[in-house]
This record gives C-alpha cells, sequence and structure tokens, in this order.
C-alpha cells in the first residue's frame, strides 16, 4: 500500500541506522601506499572520495530522514516528505554526489572463468578472504613496496582500491567476504575503469535504506 509510514514512539526511539564500512579509510589506505602510490590513488576514477577532508557519518539524521519516507512501488528511487515537500533520492542524484558513473555498460564475460590472481599472490592457499583478512595485511606491510611487501606499485594499490570499495562503497564489516568478482575487475585496469560502479554502490545502498527500518528477528538494532 502506497502513502506515509507511521512509526510509534517506542519503535521510533529504540531503532538506530549506523556505519558498518571503514570511516578512517583514508587513514588506512595512505599508511600503506608510497607517496607516489597515493597519488595514483587520488587521480583515479575513486578520486574524489580521496580528495575530501574529512568524511563522518550522521545516523540519527539519517534515521529521521528514513522516518519521513513516503511508500512507494518505485524499486529505483526512495521519496519522503521533508516540510510538505516530495524530495526523491534517485540514481541521478546519487551520480551528481559521487561523481561514479551509473550508467555505463561494462562486458565482464568471462571473469567467472578468469584466475583470481591478487587472491593467488597475496593469500597463497586461501579459496577465498574476509575483508578483516585484507585488512590486516595492508596495515602489517606499511608504505607498499617497502621490504616487508614484494608486489608491485600497480598491485598495491588494486589492494587498496578493493579494500575501499568493499569497506567504503559496499560498507562491508570485517568479517564478510571479499567479492572474488570485484577483486577480478580491479586486477584488470581496463575493465575497472569501465566498469558501472555508480550503479553498483547506489543499488547496495538503496536495498540497505528500504530495508533499514524494518524490523529483523536476528538483530536487535538495525
Amino acid at each position: 500500500m502506497e502513502g506515509d509510514r507511521v512509526f510509534k514512539f517506542d519503535v521510533w526511539r529504540n531503532f538506530m541506522v549506523y556505519w558498518k564500512g571503514d570511516l578512517q579509510y583514508k587513514k588506512t589506505i595512505k599508511s600503506f601506499l608510497s607517496n607516489r602510490q597515493w597519488k595514483k590513488l587520488r587521480d583515479s576514477i575513486f578520486g574524489n572520495f580521496f580528495r575530501l577532508q574529512s568524511v563522518k557519518f550522521c545516523g540519527k539524521l539519517i534515521h529521521c530522514i528514513l522516518l519521513l519516507e513516503i511508500i512507494n512501488n518505485d524499486p529505483d528511487s526512495m521519496t519522503f516528505k521533508v516540510f510538505d515537500r516530495e524530495i526523491k533520492f534517485t540514481r541521478d542524484a546519487f551520480h551528481i554526489i559521487t561523481g561514479l558513473k551509473c550508467y555505463s555498460s561494462s562486458d565482464i564475460k568471462g571473469l567467472y572463468e578468469k584466475e583470481n590472481r591478487l587472491l593467488k599472490v597475496y593469500f597463497p592457499g586461501k579459496d577465498r578472504v574476509e575483508l578483516g583478512d585484507l585488512f590486516n595485511f595492508i596495515t602489517s606491510h606499511p608504505h607498499g613496496t617497502a621490504a616487508t611487501f614484494v608486489g608491485s606499485d600497480d598491485d598495491a594499490v588494486k589492494l587498496e582500491t578493493i579494500y575501499f570499495v568493499e569497506s567504503v562503497l559496499m560498507g562491508k564489516r570485517k568479517n564478510r567476504n571479499v567479492s572474488e568478482q570485484i577483486m577480478k575487475i580491479v586486477d584488470d585496469d581496463e575493465l575497472c575503469s569501465s566498469f558501472n560502479w555508480g550503479s553498483l554502490s547506489y543499488e547496495t545502498l538503496l536495498k540497505s535504506l528500504k530495508s533499514c527500518l524494518k524490523p529483523n528477528e536476528n538483530e536487535t538494532e538495525k
């Protein structure tokens, strides 16, 4: 049924919106990279995120905005009623805010069969890697191509790009698996630069926002 959602006060008070990713991602990433590698990352398609002075998250504000949602049947946007005006959050708005491509098409045929080179080289013997494993690898190998890291400049930037995508764009906790598909995409320079990162992150965000205030039997906070 379309229309405004009404929440009882106790329900409103007990809900909390929280951030699962790494708000200190710039500090985490910069500690691993050399100055040359850091510059390369800042000049990449994700450069807007690394030129930000600081990143903060206000869960209470997001919570209040979500309480103003007007339910509709559009799976690709959200509408809110603020001061008697309807405000719509869309893919176009996300593109303007982030600068990420939201409509370009990328050919990822054959990606499944492709070897996950980065996993094989830097996490030998593992068939999967958690985000926490990647975080520990990064934080234990300062400044990229120092003696403790045998990889190339390009690989150092790729590992940090994967960490950024998973911890910021996807907002994953450290106990979640790193996507094998994302690892393979990032390892392919041409595919990484043309991939539709905007749509991937927008759809993930929208799904999270739409389910944020729905009660969950397994969680006391949402």
